[in-house]
């Protein structure tokens, strides 16, 4: 699991650094890209990783940090949304390693956000959704990281570093997770 964790973190980097992955969705294609986060996301989110340590994503209105403890090693990367115009070939504009562009999309009843690297010609990058899911009868409000050709949930980030550990690597049904 940890293995898998770490190569998908891998590659979510590489995928931020302009190298190209997996073939974007036709549902998530847009004509403008961001030139904000959401407010909806703007905040730091947190994973507990079961051995005393917190994953972190930290939005704010233009970008985007995270942090990931693995194999003995603290992996951060921060990345900077950019707007730029959808048509425009990634790889005529000039390279910039920490921009990011960023859209927003529909499937089912959940908007996604999703990253690419600035420079990113092809790929599914990464995406976010905020969505309020029920634990023991509780209201949660969790943001799902998942990505791939059919939006495989990777991990789920909360609000508190208390409800984080509470959750851990709690599945919710009606989910579709990477394994």
């Amino acid at each position: 699991m940890f293995r898998r964790k770490f190569i998908r973190l891998a590659l979510s980097i590489i995928a931020v650094l302009g190298l190209s992955l997996v073939v974007l969705p036709t549902q998530a294609s847009a004509k403008t890209t961001l030139k904000s986060f959401p407010t909806s996301l703007r905040r730091t989110w947190y994973h507990y990783d079961g051995h005393g340590r917190y994953d972190t994503i930290h939005f704010s209105s233009k970008k985007m940090r995270y942090s990931q403890y693995y194999d003995h090693n603290w992996y951060h990367s921060t990345s900077t949304v950019h707007y730029r115009n959808a048509k425009t070939d990634p790889e005529k504009a000039k390279t910039h390693r920490s921009w990011i562009v960023g859209h927003t999309y529909h499937i089912g009843k959940a908007t996604w956000t999703n990253t690419m690297g600035w420079n990113q010609s092809a790929g599914d990058g990464s995406s976010y959704k905020i969505e309020t899911k029920t634990y023991h009868h509780k209201k949660v409000r969790v943001l799902s990281e998942g990505g791939g050709a059919e939006f495989w949930i990777d991990n789920h980030f909360y609000t508190s570093k208390g409800t984080a550990h509470k959750l851990g690597n709690h599945h919710f049904s009606g989910e579709h997770y990477y394994h």
